[in-house]
């Protein structure tokens, strides 16, 4: 399966978009700095990355007129440990690491599993020019081990973990030799020590999944959420058609897992100031660059809760959603979901056109769900938009599980919208062609 391959390459947010850039150079995606001037033509292909860890890219049609915007969101970070600046903890002759909680991880998933660690350092090319280098040891570097039952006799009846005592991986024992990560990291990359500057490195899941059950209907593997969305909605651009008018965009965000409010964050200018600069770039003037907002449509695509069939209590009755089923059209009635009855209609043809499977979705009313990128977005660009996902089950555990046939509904809806030209009206009237 693709998106598997995907993920064996991708432990990070940097290097799932240095894998996305890949695809997108394969397809003829031209890359374009947001420091430089752009020189945008008809009929090419563009993207941009900020952070080295969020993503956006866009086709132009061949002709422009009555121009708006298909936009498709998602994320590509998920939850995790971050090792912290300062890194070594000894305790007797062993070595841990400091880390911290990044987002929010079922925490006792990532005990007693051989953890890879992976993310980016800044590099000294020279004394004027810092760099950025990508490193995945790809190997078993640490782990987080439980107490034994027979010293925890409490173990099963369920332990409230402290991030800072229970939780730090174990890196080496000191009685064998004593090492440093950074040292590590050198070697790996073959640099020299002191020229790295600084670092973002993440534990990561050596375990990148596998397909599982009785007829291989369920992808077994970590960072679903929200990696499968975000390789989906690259693949659709790839494959979608130059459509008349309409701009397509696919925008991957980072740090939704952590409120989004960063400058590579869903809550951040970055896709506001790129549609602003693609519509200059056109000769619209701000009126016109209005105007093709008005007529414009996200999809923020973020997974869902699948119904869990050990847990049934926590679902509502008759609007939970299950794998294998289709995408799920989230709604919730507090504004966390973007979803009205407009956004979803024209969704739902969208879904009927493609002949894809889709099913709606609202959490119990004494269950509050999470928010994701599409009520975060528009904050800064007020635009018609509906959410979405593939419905999974063990949401943030180090480990998740999803439908496997869920993928190529997504595909194909994404298809039909990016080959779609929508014009709206605020009497309610979305013509799409």
């Amino acid at each position: 399966m693709e998106f598997l391959d995907f993920l064996e390459k991708a432990p990070t947010a940097f290097h799932a978009v240095k894998e996305l850039s890949d695809v997108l150079d394969s397809f003829g995606f031209n890359k374009l700095q947001e420091g430089e001037k752009w020189n945008l033509k008809k009929g090419e292909k563009y993207y941009i990355t900020r952070n080295n860890s969020s993503l956006l890219a866009f086709v132009v049609p061949n002709e422009i007129k009555d121009l708006s915007y298909n936009i498709v969101a998602a994320h590509t970070d998920s939850p995790t440990f971050k090792i912290k600046p300062n890194y070594t903890i000894n305790r007797n002759r062993y070595n841990e690491l400091n880390t911290e909680i990044y987002g929010g991880p079922i925490l006792n998933t990532w005990m007693d599993r051989p953890l890879n660690i992976a993310g980016r350092v800044i590099v000294r090319a020279n004394d004027h020019t810092l760099k950025t280098m990508l490193v995945s040891f790809d190997k078993p570097m640490c782990i987080i081990p439980n107490c034994s039952i027979h010293y925890y006799r409490e173990l099963n009846s369920g332990v409230k973990l402290n991030p800072q005592i229970d939780l730090l991986p174990i890196f080496s024992d000191n009685n064998v030799e004593e090492k440093d990560l950074l040292d590590l990291v050198a070697d790996k990359l073959n640099i020299k020590r002191e020229s790295i500057v600084s670092h973002d490195l993440y534990l990561a899941l050596l375990d990148r999944g596998t397909l599982g059950g009785a007829n291989d209907e369920f992808i077994m593997a970590p960072q679903i959420d929200n990696l499968e969305c975000s390789y989906a909605t690259i693949r659709a651009l790839t494959m979608s058609n130059f459509t008349d008018s309409s701009i397509n965009i696919a925008v991957l965000f980072d740090n939704e897992e952590i409120g989004s409010n960063t400058r590579q964050g869903a809550a951040s200018t970055m896709l506001a100031d790129t549609l602003n600069r693609i519509s200059k770039s056109f000769g619209l003037n701000e009126e016109e660059h209005l105007i093709a907002l008005a007529n414009s449509f996200i999809i923020s695509a973020d997974n869902a809760q699948g119904y869990h069939p050990n847990y049934p209590g926590k679902y509502d009755p008759t609007n939970a959603c299950y794998m294998n089923s289709g995408v799920v059209i989230k709604n919730a009635a507090r504004g966390s979901y973007t979803t009205d009855a407009m956004s979803q209609a024209y969704f739902v043809e969208l879904c009927k056109k493609s002949n894809s499977k889709y099913q709606l979705n609202t959490n119990r009313s004494d269950i509050s769900g999470g928010s994701t990128l599409g009520a975060i977005s528009l904050s800064n660009v007020s635009i018609h938009s509906v959410d979405i996902g593939l419905p999974q089950i063990a949401m943030h555990s180090a480990l998740e599980t999803a439908g496997t046939f869920d993928y190529d509904e997504l595909i194909k809806v994404l298809k039909e919208f990016y080959n779609t030209h929508l014009s709206i009206t605020e009497d309610g009237f979305l013509n799409y062609k």
